[in-house]
């Protein structure tokens, strides 16, 4: 079995580090690692925006009353950092209470604005056991593409979901993410660990479940591994030593809205309690990442990579003829550099290729002099005259 650990490709390409005697569970990202993070989080702000989300931004921290209110502190207490004791302040664990208190500014909405949709690319805390930090795929701090829609009915939350698993589908093409299944989450028989009332579970429960088979996607159900406020079902991916990781979910909440008392005006005037779905179409993009690094051996897709072409000059790197391909290159929005440090070609070429740069571009006096470049590829080698040479790059590059 070919093991491709994450965490040591991520230090190899310089995305991402661990410095293990100061901040276990907390990766430092590096430029290139920063890039794709952004550009994950601008996909999926675009996808959010076109589906009429409303962008939010909350504290990091919250106070006992809080997280009294929302449950956690009985349900959830042990995963949470305490970080002022006798204030009893908390790193946040989840960003849905917030997320309540903002609708709850708006509240007592007429049933006609509903469903409505509230997102933020939420950092979380979660006070996770040495033992169990693994890379970007369990970390002590991650960010979340969190998001909650608040429903009128039932009929509401099936066209909601239904969306949302053929948005989460259409990312994992575009990821080429191409095996995963759904885990059913259910609730087990210890109702100490969950709050509400049964009729709404099961309502919940039945619910996910003709949704799955409608969308025809392998499923398992397990009991007892439902949030403890609804049913829920979690996007599972395997990691190169067949761990299963949830990445993608989507929960049903009749719960939680009526703890922080958020209300709607129905078509016959009546206040009514809306019903709140929890989604996240990548969950932790920590984790999201570790999985594409996985996935590919470290060979991401080239349209996500900070850098896509570099260009080495062998002598001269103010050469006109380097100049003109170079300018070329950015107005095509080809993302490229030249190397202009003074190091050997081969200290260079093993530098580049270590990093995994798509396309390597030497030129030198014979180049020039031929109007050539010389490519280098992984799987590759070869001199070809600049014209098709260029003509071969910007197809390679928009094609992959």
């Amino acid at each position: 079995m070919i093991i491709n650990n994450h965490k040591k490709i991520g230090e190899k390409l310089e995305l991402f580090f661990f410095y293990k005697n100061i901040n276990t569970g907390l990766p430092i990202w590096l430029p290139n690692g920063i890039y794709i993070y952004n550009k994950i989080k601008n996909i999926i702000r675009r996808i959010n925006i076109s589906n009429k989300y409303l962008e939010v931004n909350t504290p990091l921290i919250g106070n006992y009353s809080l997280y009294k209110k929302s449950g956690h502190i009985e349900k959830y207490i042990n995963n949470i950092f305490k970080i002022l004791y006798k204030k009893k302040i908390y790193l946040k664990p989840m960003n849905c209470p917030y997320h309540c208190l903002i609708y709850k500014y708006y509240n007592n909405i007429s049933y006609k604005k509903l469903p409505i949709k509230i997102f933020e690319f939420g950092t979380v805390f979660r006070n996770e056991k040495h033992g169990e930090l693994n890379g970007l795929f369990r970390t002590k701090m991650f960010t979340q593409d969190d998001g909650h829609i608040f429903c009128k009915n039932n009929i509401e939350i099936i066209n909601e979901i239904n969306k949302i698993i053929k948005i989460i589908k259409k990312l994992y093409i575009k990821f080429n993410i191409k095996e995963y299944y759904i885990q059913l989450s259910l609730r087990s028989k210890d109702s100490n660990k969950y709050i509400g009332i049964r009729k709404n579970w099961l309502k919940s429960e039945r619910i996910l479940l003709s949704v799955v088979k409608k969308n025809n996607i392998k499923y398992k159900i397990i009991y007892g591994e439902a949030a403890f406020y609804g049913p829920k079902i979690d996007f599972i991916i395997k990691d190169s030593i067949n761990r299963k990781w949830q990445l993608s979910t989507i929960q049903i909440d009749y719960n939680t809205p009526k703890k922080f008392n958020i209300k709607f005006i129905d078509n016959n005037n009546k206040i009514c309690t809306p019903i709140m779905i929890h989604r996240a179409y990548i969950g932790s993009i920590e984790r999201f990442i570790g999985i594409l690094i996985e996935n590919s051996n470290g060979n991401l897709p080239i349209w996500l990579l900070k850098l896509q072409i570099i260009i080495l000059p062998i002598f001269n790197y103010n050469d006109i003829y380097i100049l003109n391909l170079y300018k070329k290159l950015k107005k095509n929005k080809i993302r490229c550099n030249i190397d202009k440090t003074k190091d050997n070609i081969n200290i260079k070429i093993k530098k580049y290729e270590k990093l995994n740069i798509p396309i390597i571009i030497i030129i030198g006096e014979k180049e020039i002099l031929n109007k050539k470049i010389f490519i280098r590829q992984k799987d590759k080698k070869f001199s070809i005259s600049l014209n098709k040479g260029y003509k071969y790059i910007i197809n390679y590059i928009y094609n992959n």
